[in-house]
Order: C-alpha cells, then sequence, then structure tokens
C-alpha cells in the first residue's frame, strides 16, 4: 500500500522535484467561456433585459446617419421669444438661470419669473431682478398652485411668437436659445427641446452616473428618436413652443408628468415635437440615491399612467397611426417596460438554467457589457464633443450595473406600484388642493389616508 502511494506521487512529481498543483483556467477566462458556449436566445436576453448595448445601437445609428445641426440665427418671424421660469422655492437658482438668459446670442423678448407660492427668498430675488431691468415681470401665487399652472399663467401674460419654459436651476449655453428656435423653420413643428447635461456631476457618484446616463439616454437616445420623428417627451427642464398653439390647445395638463402628457397631445393632435442636440443646457441633478430614487419614481409612474392609463398605448398598433408615433410607442414598450417587468423573472430563470454557474454567467455578461458601456461612453464625448475626466471613467465602471439593475430594479417597483396601487395619484408634486379638484372630495380622503 506505501508503495503505491509513493507511485502516485512519483507520478505528479516533476523532475525538478518540486510538486505543484494542476494549472487552473482564470476566473475571467472561465466566465468568458461560458458565455461562449451559450445559447445565442439566452445572449439575446441578456442583451435586451440590461439594455447597455441599445445605446450602441443609437451612437452607431447617428454615426450613419449623422446629428441634425441647428443654425444659430433663426428666420425673422421666429426671433420673438419669451422665456416663462416658473419657481417653487427655487430662489438659489434663479439668478445663474437669469445671467445664462440674458448671454444668448438670440436674446428673449421677455423673461417672465412665476414664483409659485415660495416661503423662501425667492419673490424677493426676482423683484430685485426686475427692479435691475434683468427681468420683465414678476407674477405672485399666494399659495402654491403647482408647476403646470405656473407655466399656464405666464403664457397668459406672454407675447413672443414663442414661449419657452425653463426650470430655475437650469443654465445654458449662448447658442441654445437660438439653436432651438430654429426648429420651428418647418410649420409642423409646435415643441422642441433641448439637450440636457448634469451641472453637478463632481457632486457625488451619484451625479457622476446621472452625467453618463444623460449622455447616454438623452444626448444619443434621443438624438436617433429625432431623426426617426419619434421623440415622446418634450423635457421639463427646458422646452419651447409656439405659443398660439399652447394657448390654443390649453397649456399643461395640471396632473403629476404634465411634460409628456403634453408632448403625447401635440402628437396625437398632428404636430411634430423635436430634440436638438446641439442647444445644450445644464441642470442639477440629485446628490442622493434616495434623491434620485424619489425623482425616478415620479417620473416612472407618472410614465406608466399617462402612456397607458391616458393614451391606451400598450397595443403594438393604433389604426390610422403613423409611423413615427408607432415607433416612439415601440421604443418604450420593448425596450423599457417589457425589459423592466421582465427583470426578476429573468433572474430566476438563470439560476434555474445554470444552476451553480448562474453568478458566473452573470458576471461574464457584466464584463461585457462593461466593455460596451466604455465604447459607448467614448463614442459619445466625441460626438457630443464633451470633456471626460477620471470622476466620469470611474462612474462608467459601474454605469452596466447602475443602468442595468439598480434603477430598473427601482422602476420595477415604481410600475408595479401604480399598476397595483396607482400612487401616482399620491404624488405630492401636485399640491393638495390641485389634487382635491383632480380627484374629488372622496378619492382624496382616501388617498389622504
Amino acid at each position: 500500500m506505501i508503495h503505491l502511494k509513493l507511485q502516485c506521487v512519483h507520478r505528479h512529481t516533476p523532475r525538478s522535484g518540486v510538486w505543484s498543483p494542476p494549472l487552473a483556467r482564470p476566473p475571467m477566462l472561465e466566465m468568458l467561456q461560458l458565455v461562449a458556449r451559450t445559447d445565442p436566445l439566452q445572449l439575446f436576453l441578456a442583451v435586451l433585459i440590461f439594455d447597455i448595448p441599445r445605446f450602441t445601437l443609437s451612437l452607431l445609428s447617428l454615426v450613419f446617419f449623422g446629428i441634425r445641426k441647428s443654425n444659430v440665427e433663426p428666420p425673422a418671424e421666429l426671433r420673438s421669444v419669451t422665456v416663462v421660469i416658473p419657481t417653487f422655492n427655487g430662489g438659489s437658482g434663479l439668478e445663474p438661470t437669469i445671467a445664462s438668459l440674458r448671454q444668448q446670442t438670440l436674446r428673449p423678448a421677455e423673461i417672465i419669473v412665476v414664483d409659485d407660492g415660495s416661503t423662501d427668498a425667492t419673490r424677493r430675488l426676482a423683484e430685485r431682478a426686475r427692479a435691475l431691468g434683468l427681468i420683465d415681470a414678476v407674477i405672485c401665487h399666494g399659495t402654491r398652485c403647482g408647476r403646470s399652472a405656473a407655466i399656464n399663467a405666464g403664457a397668459r401674460f406672454a407675447s413672443g411668437d414663442l414661449l419657452m419654459t425653463v426650470d430655475a436651476d437650469t443654465v445654458f449655453e449662448p447658442t441654445a436659445v437660438a439653436r432651438l428656435a430654429d426648429a420651428f423653420r418647418d410649420p409642423r413643428v409646435a415643441g422642441a427641446s433641448c439637450n440636457i447635461a448634469i451641472s453637478n456631476e463632481h457632486d457625488s457618484l451619484w451625479t457622476g452616473l446621472q452625467s453618463v446616463e444623460y449622455l447616454m439616454s438623452i444626448s444619443a437616445g434621443r438624438s436617433v428618436l429625432d431623426v426617426a420623428g419619434a421623440i415622446a417627451c418634450l423635457s421639463g427642464a427646458c422646452s419651447m413652443y409656439r405659443r398660439d398653439t399652447f394657448l390654443r390647445h390649453g397649456g399643461l395638463d395640471v396632473g403629476p408628468g404634465e411634460d409628456l402628457e403634453y408632448s403625447l397631445r401635440l402628437r396625437r393632435l398632428g404636430h411634430r415635437i423635436r430634440f436638438v442636440p446641439d442647444a445644450w443646457a445644464e441642470t442639477a441633478g440629485p446628490a442622493s440615491g434616495i434623491g434620485l430614487l424619489r425623482q425616478r419614481a415620479r417620473w416612472d409612474r407618472d410614465a406608466l399612467r399617462i402612456r397607458f392609463m391616458m393614451y391606451g398605448e400598450l397595443s403594438f398598433f393604433h389604426p390610422l397611426e403613423r409611423f413615427p408615433d408607432t415607433l416612439q410607442r415601440l421604443d418604450f414598450v420593448i425596450f423599457d417596460l417589457v425589459p423592466t417587468l421582465a427583470l426578476p423573472f429573468y433572474l430566476a430563470y438563470v439560476f434555474l438554467l445554470f444552476g451553480p454557474n448562474a453568478a458566473a454567467f452573470l458576471g461574464a455578461i457584466y464584463i461585457l457589457l462593461l466593455w460596451i458601456s466604455i465604447f459607448n461612453m467614448a463614442l459619445a464625448f466625441v460626438m457630443f464633443n464633451r470633456t471626460i475626466g477620471f470622476f466620469a471613467l470611474g462612474a462608467s465602471l459601474i454605469f452596466p450595473f447602475y443602468q442595468g439593475i439598480y434603477l430598473k430594479v427601482a422602476r420595477f417597483f415604481s410600475y408595479s406600484s401604480e399598476i397595483i396601487f396607482a400612487t401616482s395619484r399620491h404624488d405630492d408634486f401636485v399640491p393638495p388642493r390641485v389634487r382635491r379638484a383632480l380627484l374629488g372630495a372622496s378619492d382624496f380622503k382616501d388617498a389622504a389616508r
């Protein structure tokens, strides 16, 4: 027996007399080999669920089609722009916003600030700006009425041919107003929105991730949709409208999600809406994870309620619908709604299918998506002429997790709560007395419980 054991040792001992274990494959190589042996259908499902390659398609499409360029000098008949700035306790951002508007190559004909029942120094700052001749009018609501009501009030006093709505924490590059106005050369266009970057991207990891996200989803994603005529939402931070069309169609809805609702309303009425990728604005993003989740929960709930409960966009095809309208609906259904609701079921499927190798498979998919994400970032920074720093590079390392898991899980709970409980009815973005009028007294009591 001893002799046999010695023989076994001798067979595995190199001639140098030093024993070494069998060479193991690196974990990275094992994961990649696992992906290489995976059925193409499984890879397609992973791509659809985790979403990152969608932006690769958008960016490559832009390379092929090119980015629409706007003129910095719109025609004379469209040079009259009224800017309405609705604000509730937004005094800290009001002065930089006004300063950037006054530095435009196309100066607004008038700037109107609507103080929507603020309890800070907003009204005092606005009145001082008016006294200095920096703005033309200040409208004050004694109590908060909501962003939509503030914009609608400002629109009634506007005299410009074009109406530009601006959040009080948004600043603009000098050619932004002119480039937005140029979109209205086409008489069919009733609304246009600008490209948006995060102004406080260095404040935290969350703002850094939002900066990358905006570059992918807004700059790249909406540029492609604009080429196809399939823009679905005019940004609340900065949008421009034909004033007569805005007033004729009743202005913004006073319920939640007013920017998306009005955009879809314009599309249903036969108007065109545009995204102008070379008109840049910057706005502050939530600096904490909790603040970000609250913002996105409101956006997601409102999107689901408006698209499916107000406009019935769940069906794939509507009779007599224009092709661009079909594209914008399918973009939401296929690339947003379906992957979000399918995420937990897909993860359960992966663990049932791969068993102990499920974690290795998901790890390999993450590595693959990471390389794709870095490629997307590099291409986007070149195409949109943005600078990139070490902070953005660091954020890109976890961007696939942020985009494909973190936000998608949050969106899953937002969609589920809206489907089951109609949570948007409790949205505090709309003032209580406005919700009371919208829901009725009995529903409001139920919502308050």
